[in-house]
């Protein structure tokens, strides 16, 4: 099987405002999170952190360290933060890609930090975001094992997240299965 290096969002990915209701995920800090996940979500992360070839690192510049909140309430391990990164860490990585591609320390910060975070050893680098910038498109074109995966649905762009139009992409592309979970 292949070996997945995983980047998922939290906001307009797994947390949308289109959601039906509210829920109390957990807490961080001593303070309560709330979310609005749809009902493919909680499946979604049991059935990736139940897969020994995915690595998934969340990749959210709303929740950061307070993303695994939603492992908490998913009821699964917690998983690597991939953003932000250290000053050093992006000096690396802006030395390393310079060439490649044109980028932006703060514009392109997630792309960065999906640069630092993406092994040799992977076969498939799945980024699943709510829009991507043109530097993490212009990644995937010369890095084959990268796939982009926009959760903003292609008629509505304020229908967002992890939805019943774009579920089936997302299994596939993980080859993973729900069926367990319902």
């Amino acid at each position: 099987m292949a070996k997945i290096v995983l980047f998922l969002d939290i906001d307009g990915v797994i947390h949308t405002r289109g959601n039906s209701g509210v829920e109390l995920l957990g807490s961080h800090q001593g303070k309560p999170l709330h979310g609005c996940p749809s009902v493919f979500v909680k499946p979604l992360l049991q059935a990736i952190d139940r897969t020994t070839t995915i690595k998934p690192f969340w990749l959210s510049s709303g929740w950061r360290q307070a993303a695994n909140v939603w492992n908490q309430w998913a009821r699964i391990s917690p998983w690597s933060i991939g953003y932000p990164l250290s000053f050093r860490q992006t000096q690396f990585v802006l030395g390393q890609y310079r060439k490649k591609l044109t980028l932006d320390e703060v514009e392109d910060a997630k792309t960065i930090a999906t640069l630092y975070h993406s092994p040799q050893w992977a076969d498939q680098i799945v980024w699943i975001e709510d829009g991507f910038s043109e530097s993490a498109i212009n990644w995937s074109r010369f890095d084959s094992r990268v796939i982009l995966i926009d959760t903003t649905h292609l008629s509505d762009p304020d229908l967002t997240g992890i939805q019943a139009w774009n579920i089936e992409l997302i299994l596939q592309t993980l080859a993973i299965s729900l069926a367990e979970f319902y």
